[in-house]
């Protein structure tokens, strides 16, 4: 079935952003192919298909043809993400129409039909959506109404004249909707089946978005450490119909709650799905081994680490168990490296921790610096040190959620001798995430920044070193299947010290606890760091570091491309004497080309950024370089400084201060010009 013509694409070209002739003509061929699979994957892979009409309007096109419930669910969203082109659009009011229809959505698909014809009243297809609409809704007359106005333009097309066929013989309207264009498929039972089979795969959409919803609902539930809260939404589904992963999630809630004799009942009921599973095994360890029956969980701990043998809680487990028993395992035995835990021949012992004081220290400290924290991840197996994560959700003064570790700093780091009266020794670790985030989501994309918080935290232990400021610690592939960043740097948390000068933590006993905050690299920009150094690093950094940003780009991606005028390894230390933020902007007229700075001003700064303020361009610049992103950079000013020394006296001067310089080389001071002080380097 195809519900637009490919060539109707042609009077809708206004904007060819994302596609090209090329891209274009293997859409065709993919349409000619009737391969609508094709069409989508290849869409999917183009930057800013998402906002470009004519790529949203292919989309459409596509998921509408695959005819099912989703397909319908993500044309609507394509063609969302365009309407303030799409409200002017024939076009695109039938596709959207078409694909709220099939949703079900009949009140609005006609709606919309009716804004379509009116908006471009020579498309003949939005009267065949229409009429079939108003046919739906009753509207006899005015469905026969629209039908005529469309065979005026097209006159004996196959569609209209099926659909006055049908009207005429007073056909059921969801028949009527589930109108092939393939005369070979036209048939009323057909159609009946169609419209019979979207229902289905509708509700079954539902069925599952109410599922997914419950999962994270109670994940949340998990996290918050409101355990009967799972047991009592869990409880209120039929048994029957609660299926593996709710049944399981009931008997971890009932192991949380000390019910471990209401876990095994429930575990044993999906006993045959949980073969395979360490999940399960790993319930059902645990609930055995709080029950007294130790030489049983220590064989449901060696089934998860069969199955999984990164598990570092299972490992710790069976050490526990067979401690408790006199027993041992053939898997202890070997010697074993266990993530988190070390030997696994010698470990069993007690965690590092906080004591009574020294925790509400900490606490407060927290409280008072970042932010009152609304819920704690708290760390059920503990191999070292007792690792927890205060979860501060966003608030309008900082709009972003901030974790920190808390228990890191119960464990002395091994710190080097010719720091030891710097109080270095203990730390803790943060990292502050966009409000979007799902924190409670245990997906690895939304997750890895928990799973390295806890990495960082043990890392001193398990490799007997330290960690502080301007650190790194790189791995060796991204974090998550959807960013690029790969390693860790630390630089103190700035953002929270705007106003007042930045404190450590200070225990009763004299020590101090460090907070760090993560900022994820990309591989250029962690290379950048270790042939430069971290200073040089942060000057670079924006909000979009500081803050993590998965689709960031680098800020080392476009300069390292560059032919500098002066290679970097000539840099000098010029600027004496600076004592503010370093950060600044120059075009690469002066960078690249090596052309001596004609116009320079100061502008205020996002008080949160290391910037300066200073904007330098040789004032040769044409409009449209200035309007090039790639054309400038951000700098050190020390750098700037190497290539026109002449700047040097000038760079003290307030913000909103501008200079130009005349023929003779001299600067002159001058008015900053209109709308610089509010959208600097476009």
């Amino acid at each position: 079935m195809n519900h637009i013509r490919s060539q109707d694409f042609e009077s809708d070209r206004e904007k060819r952003a994302v596609l090209n002739d090329g891209l274009r003509q293997t859409l065709m061929q993919l349409d000619h192919d009737n391969r609508m699979n094709g069409i989508i994957s290849l869409l999917a892979d183009l930057d800013g298909a998402r906002e470009d009409f004519e790529t949203a309007l292919w989309a459409a096109y596509a998921f509408n043809n695959l005819d099912t419930y989703e397909s319908y669910l993500e044309a609507e969203k394509w063609l969302k993400g365009v309407e303030r082109e799409g409200i002017h659009s024939g076009i695109w009011h039938y596709r959207y129409s078409v694909a709220l229809a099939y949703q079900g959505k009949y009140d609005e698909a006609l709606k919309i039909s009716e804004k379509g014809t009116r908006v471009e009243p020579d498309y003949p297809w939005g009267w065949l959506q229409l009429a079939r609409m108003q046919y739906h809704a009753g509207q006899k007359n005015d469905a026969r109404y629209s039908i005529e106005i469309g065979l005026k333009l097209i006159p004996g097309d196959y569609e209209f004249l099926t659909l006055k066929d049908a009207i005429d013989n007073g056909q059921d309207s969801e028949s009527v909707l589930g109108h092939y264009l393939s005369s070979a498929d036209d048939t009323t039972a057909e159609r009946s089946r169609r419209i019979a089979r979207l229902a289905h795969e509708k509700k079954q959409y539902e069925t599952r978005q109410a599922r997914k919803a419950l999962i994270g609902r109670l994940n949340r539930y998990h996290a918050e450490k409101k355990f009967d809260k799972i047991v009592e939404e869990i409880q209120n589904i039929r048994p029957a119909e609660r299926g593996y992963e709710l049944t399981l999630l009931l008997a971890r809630a009932n192991n949380n709650l000390g019910e471990h004799e209401k876990a095994i009942v429930q575990l044993n009921t999906i006993t045959h799905q949980g073969e395979n599973d360490p999940g399960w095994h790993f319930q059902m360890g645990a609930a055995r081994y709080y029950l007294g029956k130790k030489t049983l969980a220590k064989g449901s701990f060696e089934r998860v680490l069969e199955l999984d043998p990164d598990d570092g809680d299972a490992w710790q487990y069976l050490i526990w168990s067979c401690k408790a028993t006199g027993d041992t395992s053939p898997l202890l035995e070997t010697n074993a490296t266990v993530p988190g835990i070390g030997n696994a021949t010698t470990s069993g012992q007690l965690p590092e921790l906080y004591s009574e004081e020294e925790l509400t220290a900490v606490e407060n400290y927290i409280v008072q610096t970042f932010g009152e924290y609304d819920f704690v991840f708290h760390e059920v197996f503990s191999p070292d040190v007792h690792v927890d994560i205060a979860i501060i959700n966003p608030t309008r003064a900082r709009p972003f959620h901030t974790l920190v570790t808390i228990g890191m700093g119960a464990h002395r780091m091994n710190v080097p001798s010719h720091l030891a009266d710097k109080k270095l020794e203990r730390a803790e670790m943060m990292i502050c995430l966009p409000s979007s985030w799902d924190i409670a989501n245990d997906d690895e994309k939304w997750y890895w920044p928990m799973r390295w918080l806890k990495v960082m935290a043990r890392l001193p232990i398990t490799n007997d070193t330290w960690l502080g400021w301007g650190h790194t610690v790189p791995h060796e592939k991204p974090f998550a299947n959807n960013t690029e960043l790969s390693s860790i740097m630390l630089i103190n948390p700035g953002l929270f010290f705007m106003d007042r000068e930045q404190t450590p933590c200070r225990l009763p006993n004299g020590d101090e606890v460090r907070f760090y905050q993560m900022v994820p690299l990309f591989e250029d920009e962690l290379n950048y760091k270790q042939t430069h150094d971290a200073d040089k690093l942060i000057a670079l950094l924006d909000e979009d570091a500081i803050i993590v940003d998965v689709n960031r780009h680098s800020v080392c991606t476009s300069s390292d491309r560059k032919n500098w005028k002066i290679k970097r390894e000539n840099i000098k230390h010029v600027l004496k004497d600076w004592k503010g933020p370093e950060g600044c902007l120059a075009t690469d007229r002066i960078m690249v080309d090596g052309s001596r700075i004609g116009y320079m001003y100061r502008e205020e700064p996002d008080p949160d950024m290391p910037d300066s303020g200073w904007r330098f361009t040789a004032g040769d610049e044409s409009s449209d370089y200035m309007m090039d992103p790639d054309k400038a950079g951000i700098y050190s000013l020390n750098t700037v400084c190497n290539y026109d020394p002449d700047i040097i006296p000038l760079l003290d001067a307030p913000y909103g201060t501008a200079y130009y310089r005349d023929e003779t080389g001299h600067f002159h001071q001058t008015d900053m010009e209109d709308g610089e002080d509010d959208e600097p380097f476009q």
